[in-house]
């Protein structure tokens, strides 16, 4: 019997991400030849420029989408099932949204949001009445996975501060990611940001990363079920949580914050742990589940891997 469907879908422009100005450091991704500079000698089978494209877009397409691979062939092996991969706008420039075609053919919606916000993608009125429908489905699945948030609206100093928390090179004083996301987030009724971009903690035994803080309730599907730990990014956001809807949502997942790295903002402000996985039970007309989570949980390159694998197999089997 055919196992559940996979889509992912990386809401991005990568006309706009391509486009950005390589004069301004903010908000925009770096080119293949700046990772390799800054990360010598790692990268260096990306060398060749006549096979890899230097720029913005060898980084999207040799670095970030390469690092679903591993994601894609253990679902598929989990389920049967190829897993479907969709980019809002490619590199033909027209928009691909989230039509009925695609959430036909899919019973778990994994939404990438590794969009800039200076880039404006927002999902359309009628995208939010088809996710809407898609949640009606008994047993679909919708999972919203901004990225970082850094740099905000401070002032240089905070920056400088934040910057030094996560000591990521790569990543300017200012990089706000995960707009589609967001705006889908509030048309579905929830207040739920990405701030910050915090280091998380390794275990001191064997620089793993530190095991979760797992909320135990019976109420919840077994997607942690042998989970111990997510990964090793530099900069997770918190998932902050507000609105009036605040009480339907379940935090599953903390996270611990590396506390040897330099200070930060929220850890000044007594936090030791971030929000990682969120859930928003089915309920009402809704029978589907939603989860909230880093984007980078569905990448194998940031260590952690054997742990995210039974996540995604979780996932993959997760049947109410």
């Amino acid at each position: 019997m055919p196992g559940r469907r996979f889509e992912l879908y990386f809401s991005w422009s990568r006309p706009a991400e391509i486009g950005s100005d390589l004069g301004i450091l903010e908000n925009r991704y770096p080119t293949l030849f700046e990772l390799r500079r800054a990360t010598w000698p790692e990268f260096e089978e990306l060398k060749d420029v006549g096979a890899y494209n230097q720029g913005t877009a060898g980084f999207l397409d040799d670095v970030v989408l390469s690092d679903f691979k591993r994601f894609r062939e253990v679902i598929q092996c989990v389920t049967g099932q190829p897993v479907g991969l969709t980019q809002r706008v490619g590199d033909d420039g027209l928009l691909h949204t989230i039509d009925s075609e695609l959430l036909q053919r899919t019973d778990t919606l994994i939404v990438v949001s590794l969009d800039h916000l200076r880039t404006s993608q927002t999902p359309t009125t009628e995208e939010v009445e088809l996710v809407m429908d898609f949640l009606r489905r008994e047993n679909s699945c919708l999972i919203i996975c901004p990225h970082h948030f850094v740099g905000d609206e401070s002032a240089h100093a905070v920056r400088e501060q934040e910057f030094k928390h996560h000591g990521d090179l790569l990543v300017p004083e200012q990089q706000r990611i995960g707009g589609f996301a967001r705006e889908l987030l509030r048309a579905l009724g929830f207040l739920i940001e990405n701030r910050y971009g915090l280091r998380p903690a390794r275990s001191q035994r064997d620089f793993s990363p530190a095991p979760l803080q797992i909320l135990v309730d019976s109420r919840m599907p077994n997607v942690l079920q042998n989970v111990t730990s997510f990964n090793l990014h530099a900069h997770l956001p918190h998932l902050y949580v507000g609105g009036a809807n605040a009480g339907d949502v379940v935090v599953m997942a903390k996270q611990y914050i590396d506390l040897h790295a330099p200070s930060h903002p929220f850890v000044e402000a007594g936090n030791t742990v971030f929000n990682a996985l969120l859930w928003v039970p089915p309920a009402h007309s809704r029978g589907g589940h939603i989860f909230i989570c880093d984007a980078t949980l569905w990448s194998s390159a940031f260590s952690g891997l054997q742990s995210l694998q039974q996540f995604w197999k979780n996932l993959a089997v997760m049947s109410s």
